[in-house]
């Protein structure tokens, strides 16, 4: 921008005077205020420009986060799903063996009141040959 002395100056050089001399300060004084205008626009722009492209990164940056945080519930939840089939995968194991355990519990019972019918048996069947005995 330069200043009114100096176009006075640059207008006096190109032979110019009086009422011509001030339309062209004037001339001069609106194409620098027209100028600097633009470069105000320009710049208003510009940080426009910036803050788009800034907010648009942040958003951006948003989703990322918010599809991390997706991802991290979704592996919390199959972890959690996995946690939850292995316990009852053991509960379901811990019943078949308390299972078999009673099972085998009712085969000795069992085998152990064959064994004691069979004894009884034996000893009734002694006490028959014993009374037969004695009576012949």
């Amino acid at each position: 921008m330069a200043s009114v002395q100096t176009l006075k100056e640059l207008g006096e050089q190109m032979g110019l005077k009086s009422t011509e001399l001030r339309k062209f300060i004037r001339e001069q004084q609106d194409l620098d205020r027209e100028e600097r205008n633009q470069q105000r626009e320009h710049g208003k722009i510009q940080q426009d420009k910036d803050e788009q492209f800034r907010l648009a990164q942040m958003e951006r940056e948003r989703d990322k986060e918010q599809r991390e945080r997706e991802r991290e519930k979704e592996q919390s939840e199959k972890e959690q799903r996995e946690y939850q089939r292995e316990k009852d995968e053991k509960g379901r194991e811990f019943e078949i063996e308390r299972m078999n355990f009673e099972r085998d519990k009712m085969d000795f019972e069992l085998t152990m009141k064959g064994t004691e019918v069979k004894k009884a048996s034996n000893e009734i069947g002694e006490d028959e040959e014993g009374e037969d005995n004695k009576e012949g």
